[in-house]
């Protein structure tokens, strides 16, 4: 092997911050540093020229088994100076064709900051004795686990139910808990997946007999329908099938498996049965706008298009002249298919009309010198919709949905680019309330000369990013995507805080007659001793319709200083979550399991599939971890005697350390897509969905709460990255703000999805049609939180807009979950919302219990104001904050300060230095900002 140290670097690099106090910074830099701060400047210099890039591991000469797949990024690590992971800045040169006997030079490249690092490698190809992967899931008898004053069950436990194993991931790949509620976690738990939707955006993928599927879903049309009188929508792509990619080697019935993942993309071996030869492997990339493929055997690889809804089939070089022969040589071909059935003519209320069509174009690259035939693929009319390939200097191919003939050779130019991983991180910036999300593709260039990738960037990402984009864009159900030719970009969100609750409200209609009544009703129907309650509910989920108001009662009556109803409330809080926590013997019906096949915590009881599938995770576990986080507020003693626990059911879906072999990093949470999943596999034909967007959120608060109590940074940052994200997220495909993502046949009718899924998404939810629910489901539980959505003025605006247009689909009656859209309403007009407020039509709802709750938070609005994201608060590692303004222009910022001591706060006002105080310990205050 041979290696190049092409540049070492010398930087200078200047940290200024202005103000009135010490700004105090923590920085890590190389080793040779000197560091001068200053009252308002920090200056630090490298005086050494230090290299950035610390240590490359893993790239020795191999050898490795014929027909056997090589990875080129498999142990292969590197490190800064000062000990980070910067694996994510390799780039490779050349492919390895695992199916041919000889041997093959990689180059492996990386640009840290103006650090150089090149290093070349090679790898034999052989016949030998192939020896498989190693390694396995932890197993073990029945077993309690015992945690200060908590415990929970783990090993065999056949009286509860569990999920399948992900049997179809290799051995490898098992030391470390395997990932669920993903895009592509179908593929662990059965051969093919399943057959279900794989979606990277633009394309949507399967695996079936016909091999693997590349369909080009777009943008879809929009079809209505009536249930009951009830409108509902779905915009979605119709389910035809483009093409199927596959290699004659592979025999009917062959195997899936899963032999690579990252933060953004997933490789999957297909083998034949009893067969450990990879005759193609297959690497899924969100983002990109190719599948990439790789093939054991370079002769007769075949793509055959579908026979239904197609007029014909035409083929094209990048030139754009038509290939009127059946062979063809080259690296390049484009198949288009003509007047392509995309969808029907749909109008409201369940009108299906006219069928829609467009021409499909699909580039195939290959290596050069590969040879085309074109014939006819058992098609019922003898049209030509099948190309075989013998594939040239390599063994690879990519596949890729283009939007013209004009654009081929653009495509093409990025083609043999393969994203071979990808990794996103975070950094929150503490001073400037600024999350920075690094999203770094590992590039594989199958030639000898390195090229950047074509990324497919989302509105989510793209909004929030300065990234140089080209102008080519393609239209899908989550919008418009825009490419980039880069391997990195980085988007920056603000954090404007996130609270439990609200402050005493000041207001003149507030009354303190009324809240305690409300208070003691929520007293009295949650009771213990009532079976029939959601206290006592059997499952985590209803329990949560208990736990979130008496976790809202406890904070109000700590508001109020209503000392016998706070006594109560912590006792009901501590009853049930303390049943939660602790597994009591063979009668219990309440307690946490650990699942060591998968590293996953889930209940003694199955809701929601909440344990037979890994289902809604973070929404359930969100509930009891807030409620937890405010009892520990309240009762400090929580946190010893239960507080192992609480991190228990916390780590299976707000765990911030990657790689770790008892927990999944961030389970749920798909940090591509910029949102949680619901389902645990996504074993649908349209991929995962995501329905309640605000119990997503809810559960990044809860964890964020219970980080603040524990003191546990980590946390801290993961709960705020995941916050601002999903909320960027769901802005733009649950409400599309931007009102560039919908197609109009959806926007005239509604501004809301009820569900997203990987392919499509609905203007329904699983338990109604009713608008109330579709648009309630996204606006519960009535919190704090909820501000978000009115920020500033133009969010402010938009909101009103959506919750007008969720009347008028009402006839400007709300029917019921009141409580919620009263809620809602307060945000942008809490005037309206307390003269609407009628405590009897909350007691005669669905959830009584909220009443108090709701109350409380429409007279908190009218006290405080709107959000405000003009001034914000120094983001204390220990407390949490918001900030409002009122209608004379005054400042306020509610502070949660759960620690045990006082705490000193500063407030900045586009990064100026604005106000400090002090917060007391274990207080929930209001304070006015008074501006400079």
């Amino acid at each position: 092997m041979t290696i190049k140290r092409l540049l070492t670097l010398s930087v200078v690099i200047l940290f200024i911050f202005t103000g009135c106090t010490q700004v105090t910074t923590t920085t890590t830099l190389p080793q040779g540093t000197n560091t001068v701060t200053t009252n308002d400047t920090t200056t630090t210099t490298l005086t050494t020229q230090t290299p950035l890039i610390g240590e490359v591991t893993g790239l020795e000469d191999e050898t490795v088994i014929k027909n056997h797949y090589f990875h080129v990024l498999k142990g292969v690590q590197a490190l800064s100076s000062t000990g980070e992971d910067i694996t994510s800045y390799i780039t490779i040169s050349g492919s390895v064709d695992y199916g041919t006997v000889g041997t093959y030079d990689l180059v492996y490249s990386m640009d840290y900051f103006g650090d150089v690092f090149q290093e070349t490698r090679t790898i034999t190809v052989a016949e030998g004795t192939y020896v498989a992967p190693t390694g396995s899931r932890p197993t073990g008898g029945s077993e309690t686990i015992v945690l200060d004053e908590g415990s929970y069950r783990t090993g065999t436990e056949s009286s509860l139910t569990h999920p399948i194993n992900p049997a179809f991931i290799e051995a490898d790949l098992l030391s470390r808990a395997v990932p669920s509620n993903s895009w592509w976690t179908t593929l662990l738990v059965g051969n093919y997946g399943n057959s279900n939707g794989i979606y990277t955006n633009p394309l949507k993928s399967s695996f079936s007999n016909e091999g693997v599927e590349i369909t080009n879903v777009g943008e879809g049309f929009v079809q209505y329908w009536n249930p009951g009188g009830l409108q509902t929508m779905a915009q979605y792509s119709i389910s035809l099938k483009d093409l199927f990619l596959k290699t004659d080697s592979l025999s009917l019935g062959y195997t899936t498996k899963v032999i690579d993942y990252s933060d953004t993309s997933v490789k999957v071996a297909m083998r034949n049965n009893s067969s450990s030869e990879d005759k193609m492997v297959v690497t899924f990339a969100q983002g990109s706008p190719y599948i990439f493929a790789e093939v054991a055997q370079k002769e007769n690889v075949t793509i055959i298009a579908g026979t239904n809804g197609v007029d014909n089939y035409e083929y094209y070089d990048l030139s754009g002249t038509k290939i009127n022969t059946l062979s063809y040589t080259g690296n390049a071909i484009i198949l288009k298919m003509v007047r392509r059935h995309i969808g029907y003519e749909c109008t409201p209320p369940a009108n299906v009309g006219m069928p829609l069509y467009a021409d499909r174009y699909f580039l195939i690259s290959t290596p050069n010198n590969t040879d085309f035939t074109i014939s006819s693929g058992n098609h019922p009319f003898g049209l030509n919709n099948k190309i075989t390939m013998d594939l040239g200097t390599g063994n690879y191919l990519s596949v890729s949905a283009i939007p013209s003939l004009t654009e081929a050779a653009f495509y093409h130019s990025h083609a043999d680019a393969f994203v071979t991983r990808g990794t996103v991180s975070y950094d929150v910036n503490h001073h400037n309330s600024v999350v920075t999300t690094d999203y770094r593709m590992n590039v594989q260039t199958m030639g000898s000369i390195q090229k950047s990738a074509l990324i497919a960037l989302m509105p989510h990402q793209y909004q929030y990013s300065n990234a140089l984009l080209t102008n080519h864009e393609v239209r899908t159900v989550r919008g418009s995507l825009k490419l980039m030719e880069n391997n990195a970009f980085q988007t920056e969100i603000e954090f404007n805080g996130m609270l439990p609750g609200f402050t005493l409200p000041e207001n003149e209609e507030f009354s303190l007659s009324s809240i305690t009544t409300y208070l003691n009703d929520l007293n009295t129907r949650t009771l213990v001793t009532d079976t029939e309650n959601f206290l006592n509910a059997d499952a985590p989920y209803w329990n949560s319709k208990a736990l979130y108001p008496l976790s809202q009662g406890l904070i109000i009556a700590d508001q109020t200083n209503n000392t016998s109803l706070k006594a109560d409330y912590i006792t009901k809080l501590r009853y049930l979550l303390t049943d939660w926590y602790t597994y009591s013997g063979a009668t219990d019906t309440k307690y946490l399991y650990y699942n060591k096949p998968w590293g996953s915590v889930y209940y003694s009881d199955n809701e929601f599939n909440t344990a037979g599938e890994l289902s809604d995770h973070a929404f359930t576990h969100g509930y009891l971890i807030y409620a937890s986080a405010v009892l520990a507020m309240y009762d400090p003693s929580f946190i010893s005697e239960y507080g192992e626990m609480v991190d228990v059911l916390l780590n299976d879906y707000m765990y911030p350390v990657k790689g770790d072999s008892n927990y999944a990093y961030l389970r749920s949470f798909d940090s591509w897509a910029g949102h949680s999943w619901a389902h645990g596999f996504g074993s649908f034909a349209e991929g995962n969905n995501l329905e309640s967007t605000s119990e997503a959120l809810n559960s990044w608060v809860g964890g964020y709460l219970w980080a603040l109590a524990t003191q546990d940074q980590a946390r801290i940052d993961a709960a705020i990255y995941g916050f601002v994200t999903e909320f960027s997220a769901i802005r733009e495909y649950w409400f599309d703000y931007d009102e560039e993502n919908w197609s109009e046949d959806y926007s005239t009718y509604a501004s809301v999805a009820g569900m997203v899924w990987g392919g499509k998404f609905d203007y329904a939810t699983w338990f109604g049609a009713n608008p109330t629910f579709i648009y309630g489901i996204q606006w519960l539980p009535n919190g704090e939180y909820l501000t978000n959505y009115g920020i500033n003025a133009d969010d402010l605006a938009k909101l009103q807009l959506i919750f007008e247009d969720y009347l008028d689909a009402k006839n400007n009656v709300i029917d019921t979950w009141y409580s919620n859209m009263w809620s809602v309403l307060a945000i942008y007009n809490p005037e309206s919302a307390i003269a609407a407020f009628d405590a009897s039509k909350i007691l005669n709802d669905d959830y009584p219990s909220e009443l108090s709750g709701a109350y409380w938070m429409i007279n908190a609005l009218s006290s405080l104001g709107i959000r405000t994201d003009t001034v914000k608060m120094h983001s204390n590692n220990l407390v949490a904050s918001t900030i409002y303004m009122n209608d004379d222009g005054s400042i306020y910022a509610m502070v949660w300060n759960p620690t045990s001591s006082e705490q000193t706060i500063q407030f900045y006002n586009n990064s100026a230095f604005v106000y400090q105080t002090k917060v007391q310990a274990n207080t929930f205050t209001k304070i006015e900002i008074p501006l400079l």
